[in-house]
C-alpha cells in the first residue's frame, strides 16, 4: 500500500495547509502513513506557520519527515520539531583520515548486525578496492557475510576470493600504473577493467581516491614520517606503502592538485554524458600520467 500511504513533496512548492491535511489523512490499510517534505529550508514562512500548527496536534499515525540542507534555529517550527519529534544532524568528514575511520566504523558495525567480523587487514583491502561509496560496500559486506557461511571471521582472503583475484589484480595495476605514471599500462588496465564489467564511476572513485593518497603522501613524506606510521595513516596496508611513497616522490605537487580537479571535472562528465565515457577515462589517465 506504499502509493497510498507515502507523500513526497517539495519544500519548493508546498504549502503549510497542503502538508497538514496530507498528514492527517488516515493511512490505508496499514497502521502509518509516511509524510516527506524534501527542501524543507525552501518552505515559505506560511508554509512554516501551517506545519507548526499541525505539530501543536500531530497525528499519531503519520512521520512527518522534513530534509534541509540547513535550519535556522530561530524558526518557531523548527523548535516545535525538536519538542515533538526529533532533528538528526548529519556531517561528512572531512579529510580523508576522517573518513577512512569512518567507513572502516561503517564496516565493521554492518558485519556485526549480522553476526561476522572483518579483520582490519580485510577492512582495508575492502576500503581500498571499492572507495568510500556506503551503497557498494554495503553490498560487498553482505555477499561476505553469506560467503563464509557459518564462520564468523571474515579475512584478507575472503576478500579476495569474493571479489576475484584478477579484479583486485587489475585495480591494483591501474592505480599502480598511475602513481608510476606509466601511461601505456594505465591504458591497458582501464580496458580490461571496463571489457570486465567494472563501471566506468567505480572507475573514478579509485583513480581520486589514488590521487588523494599520493597527494596526503607527499605531505607526510615532507614531515619525515616513518613508513609504519605512513601506513595508519593513510590506511592502507603496509604492503603498498612503498609503491604509494614511490609514486608520491615523482609527482609533483601541482601536478597532483590538478589531477584532484581533473577527476572532478570527469565525474560531472560522467554523470551528464552516456556515450564517450571511454575516451574522457583515457583522457583523464593521459593528463594524470602526463
Amino acid at each position: 500500500m506504499e502509493a497510498l500511504n507515502l507523500e513526497i513533496l517539495s519544500g519548493y512548492e508546498a504549502a503549510g495547509a497542503d502538508v497538514a491535511a496530507r498528514c492527517r489523512t488516515v493511512p490505508a490499510f496499514s497502521p502509518r502513513r509516511v509524510v516527506m517534505v524534501k527542501d524543507a529550508d525552501r518552505l515559505r514562512m506560511e508554509a512554516w506557520k501551517g506545519i507548526l500548527a499541525y505539530l501543536e496536534v500531530p497525528s499519531p499515525t503519520t512521520c512527518l519527515i522534513c530534509i534541509a540542507d540547513r535550519l535556522d534555529q530561530r524558526n518557531p517550527a523548527v523548535q516545535q520539531i525538536e519538542r515533538t519529534g526529533k532533528t538528526l544532524r548529519f556531517a561528512a568528514p572531512r579529510s580523508e583520515e576522517e573518513r577512512q575511520r569512518w567507513c572502516q566504523r561503517w564496516i565493521r558495525e554492518r558485519a556485526q548486525q549480522q553476526g561476522k567480523s572483518l579483520n582490519p587487514e580485510a577492512e582495508l583491502l575492502l576500503l581500498n578496492l571499492q572507495g568510500s561509496d556506503l551503497l557498494r560496500l554495503g553490498q560487498e559486506v553482505d555477499k561476505l557475510c553469506i560467503f563464509v557461511g557459518e564462520r564468523r571471521d571474515i579475512n584478507l582472503e575472503a576478500v579476495e576470493a569474493l571479489v576475484g583475484e584478477g579484479r583486485v589484480r587489475e585495480i591494483f595495476e591501474l592505480t599502480r600504473a598511475v602513481s608510476r605514471r606509466d601511461l601505456q599500462a594505465a591504458l591497458s588496465c582501464l580496458r580490461r577493467l571496463l571489457e570486465g564489467g567494472e563501471e566506468p564511476l567505480g572507475i573514478l572513485g579509485m583513480l581520486a581516491r589514488q590521487v588523494r593518497l599520493l597527494l596526503r603522501a607527499k605531505e607526510l613524506i615532507v614531515q619525515s614520517r616513518p613508513p609504519a606510521e605512513i601506513s595508519r595513516l593513510l590506511g592502507i596496508p603496509r604492503q603498498f606503502v612503498s609503491e604509494i611513497l614511490d609514486g608520491a616522490r615523482i609527482s609533483s605537487l601541482p601536478h597532483l592538485e590538478q589531477g584532484l580537479v581533473r577527476l572532478l571535472d570527469l565525474d560531472r562528465v560522467l554523470k551528464s554524458w552516456g556515450r564517450g565515457q571511454l575516451l574522457y577515462l583515457e583522457l583523464a589517465i593521459i593528463d594524470l600520467c602526463g
